[in-house]
Formats: structure tokens, C-alpha cells, sequence
């Protein structure tokens, strides 16, 4: 037996619990005094030294790699990438850890600077970049990956719909503005022609009112002057009658006048044979023949007034004949006059009417232009709205297309908005090819 005493094996003993406590862990340095004075047991202390020195030493090393790789986990968990595993251990295993560590570290460091920078392009407005999604195999990390190229894609495609939509509304809010600023202008225009046609339209109005006075003032004169011809005609009839009368009158004057004349005759025949008896007589008969030469006197008097009335008794008959004619004439021409007022009159009521039918209906055109030019007003406050409106959506429009022309995304060189020719609408805005 190598162990001669009881105490030497309690301090082998006590040894090995000391070097097992190291090699668990509960402690972290190996010390011997040197217990041993037996050569053997001194040898076996010496190797268990070395073995314990050669044990003490890797742990060491392989402490400040767990050290290392600690660091540099606790760093990764907080979010930091930019640190490695330096310290090598003697044991292969630990190196493979950390080398593994590192290539991790180093993997996640460079796929997340990619992220960072493709986001910075990103954030700049510049989505034509994406990220190799082969960096990693699977997982979140993967998966972190594929959705920042979704994210890219998903912006891409909403940022050329922006940007197709916003040409599309900037051409069209464009026609939009010059269309509301023409209906604007048009609308001004119409605005000065109906207030122009209303006052055009009352004056009108005023016109066929003093229109329609006069002609009823017309048909009043037209009236008076009907009865007045009626009272004219029926004058001319009482001047005819009494022309008929002295016509009359004048034929029994002139028959009487014919008696005086041979009355006349015979009285100067009777004197010439008074004057012949006288003459006969003599002495006797001086005073009956101057009697009968003053009868004679008188006769031959009495035929000469007898022929001056019996000529102005001509001439009487001759002007009654003719005033009577005149009358006649007068007559007629009073019937027509009556007729051609009667018509006048019937013309001038007609006009009275359509006057008063025009007067309603230039009223009720007034009342509907006075309408159209509220109405027009109105318009025009809504298309002054609509142009202010239009012109705010132009202007939004040109800012978004300016906004997103500074977006930089793949297929934007290739946009550009043609109209179609022919497009067929169905349900969908498709009258633009990009």
C-alpha cells in the first residue's frame, strides 16, 4: 500500500474534494501546500498540481470566452451588432460556439444594416431597392425579410396608383379648372344678357301697357266717331229730306211763278186791247188808256220779276238738285265711313285684346326671366364655388403629382397618362392608358 498513515490519506482525500470543487465549479482556484513529505504521494501531489494548473489555466480562458460571448448576447438581446468573440479557448467545442456567435452576430449585423439602409432610402422617398431575402433561412428574421419587400412592393404599387391618379387628376382637375373658369365667364355672360333682356322685357312691357291704353283710348274715339257717322248719316238723311222738300217746293214756286207769268201775259194782252177800246173811244178813253198803259206797265213788270224768279227758281232747283246728289253722296260715303269704322273699331278691339293677351304673356315672360336670372344667379355663385373649388383641386392635384414625382419607385420612368380614343366604360375609370 503507497498511503502509510491514516492522515495521508485524509489529505489525498481532502485533495481530490478540493480539485473536485474546482472541477464543479464551487470554486474558482486550486491551492496545495504541499502536505506530502513521501516521495510517492509528493509525485501525486505534483501531477494532480499540474493537472489542476493545466484545468485552472483553460478554465480561464475559457471564462473570458463565456465572458466574451455573454457580452456579446446581452448586447445582441438590447439590440447591438457590432461586437465579437475575440478570446480562443483550447476547447474546440467553445470556439465553435463562439464562431457561430460571431457569424450570427455578423449576419444579423450586416442583413440589419441592408434594412437600415434600404429604410433610409426609404425614408428619403426612394423605394426602387429590396433586400435578398436569402440571408436568412427561415424564421422571424426571414420573415422580416420577405415583409420589407412586401412593404416595398405594397408601397411600389400604392405609390404608382398615387401617382397614375394624381396625373390623372391633375390632367383632368387642369380641364376642370378651364372648363369651370369658361362656365364661369359664360354664365357671367348670361347673367348681363338676362339682366339686359329683363330690362328690354319690362321696357316692352311698359310699351304694350301705353300700347294697350292708347288703343283702348283708339276704341273709345273709334266709338265716339261710329256715332257721330250714325248721327252724320242720319243728318244727311234729314238733309236729303229736306232737299226732296224744297225741291218740292221749288216745282210748286216755279208752277206758281208759271201762273204769275201767264197770268202776267194775259193781263198785257188784255192792256194792248184797253188801249185799242181807248184808243177807239177818243177823248173818251184818254183816262182808261193811261190806266191801261200803267196795267200794261205792271203786266210787262210783273213777267220780268216773274222770269228773274222763275231763273233763280231754275238755279234753286239746279243747287238742290245738286245738294241733294252731294247729300246722296254724302250719304253713302257716311255708310261706308260708318262700315270702314265699324271694322276699324272691330280692328282696334282686336288690337285691344292681343295687347292685353300680349301684355299677360310679355308679364308672365318677365316673371320667368326675372326666375332665370335668379336662378342665373345663383348659378353663377355655384360656378364661382366650383371654378374656387376646381382651382383648389388643380393646385392639390399638381402638389401630389410634384409629391410623388419626388417618390422614386420602380416603372415610374414608364408612366405616362394617353387618352384613349374609344374607351369603353364600364363601371371603371379606364379612359387613361399609362
Amino acid at each position: 500500500m503507497i498511503f502509510s498513515t491514516k492522515h495521508d490519506v485524509e489529505n489525498i482525500l481532502h485533495t481530490l474534494e478540493h480539485f473536485e470543487e474546482y472541477i464543479k465549479g464551487d470554486i474558482n482556484e486550486l491551492e496545495f501546500k504541499g502536505q506530502f513529505e513521501h516521495k510517492k504521494l509528493k509525485e501525486v501531489e505534483d501531477k494532480i498540481l499540474s493537472i489542476a494548473e493545466h484545468l485552472q489555466s483553460q478554465r480561464t480562458q475559457d471564462l473570458k470566452v463565456f465572458g466574451e460571448i455573454m457580452l456579446v448576447c446581452e448586447k445582441l438581446s438590447d439590440g447591438f451588432t457590432d461586437d465579437d468573440v475575440v478570446e480562443v479557448s483550447s476547447d474546440g467545442k467553445i470556439n465553435y460556439i463562439a464562431k457561430t456567435i460571431n457569424q450570427t452576430v455578423h449576419r444579423i449585423d450586416n442583413s440589419l444594416r441592408t434594412v437600415t439602409s434600404i429604410l433610409k432610402e426609404y425614408e428619403n422617398s426612394d423605394f426602387r431597392k429590396n433586400i435578398d431575402e436569402d440571408l436568412f433561412r427561415g424564421g422571424e428574421l426571414k420573415n422580416l425579410l420577405i415583409g420589407l419587400n412586401n412593404l416595398q412592393r405594397g408601397v411600389t404599387d400604392k405609390v404608382s396608383q398615387g401617382y397614375r391618379i394624381g396625373l390623372v387628376l391633375e390632367h383632368e382637375s387642369s380641364i376642370l379648372k378651364e372648363e369651370a373658369t369658361h362656365l364661369t365667364e359664360t354664365t357671367q355672360q348670361q347673367v348681363v344678357a338676362l339682366e339686359e333682356t329683363a330690362a328690354s322685357i319690362e321696357e316692352i312691357t311698359a310699351n304694350i301697357a301705353s300700347n294697350t291704353q292708347t288703343a283702348e283710348k283708339m276704341s273709345s274715339y273709334s266709338t265716339d266717331l261710329k256715332e257721330s257717322a250714325e248721327k252724320s248719316m242720319l243728318l244727311s238723311n234729314d238733309t236729303i229730306d229736306s232737299m226732296e222738300n224744297i225741291d218740292l217746293s221749288t216745282s210748286a214756286v216755279e208752277e206758281a211763278i208759271g201762273s204769275i207769268s201767264q197770268i202776267a201775259f194775259q193781263t198785257n194782252i188784255l192792256s194792248l186791247n184797253a188801249a185799242v177800246e181807248a184808243a177807239t173811244a177818243g177823248e173818251a178813253g184818254k183816262g182808261f188808256a193811261v190806266v191801261a198803259q200803267e196795267v200794261r206797265n205792271l203786266a210787262s213788270r210783273s213777267a220780268e220779276s216773274a222770269r228773274t224768279i222763275e231763273d233763280l227758281v231754275k238755279q234753286l232747283k239746279s243747287q238742290t238738285l245738286a245738294g241733294k246728289n252731294s247729300s246722296e253722296k254724302m250719304k253713302n260715303e257716311y255708310n261706308n265711313l260708318n262700315q270702314n269704322i265699324s271694322q276699324t273699331l272691330d280692328l282696334v278691339e282686336n288690337i285691344v285684346l292681343a295687347s292685353k293677351e300680349q301684355g299677360k304673356g310679355i308679364e308672365q315672360i318677365n316673371n320667368s326671366i326675372q326666375s332665370i336670372d335668379h336662378s342665373t344667379q345663383t348659378n353663377a355663385d355655384i360656378t364661382d364655388k366650383v371654378r374656387h373649388i376646381a382651382v383648389q383641386s388643380y393646385k392639390i392635384a399638381k402638389q401630389l403629382v410634384e409629391t410623388n414625382s419626388k417618390i422614386e419607385f420602380i416603372g415610374k420612368e414608364n408612366i405616362q397618362i394617353r387618352k384613349k380614343e374609344n374607351p369603353d366604360f364600364d363601371g371603371k375609370d379606364n379612359r387613361y392608358d399609362f
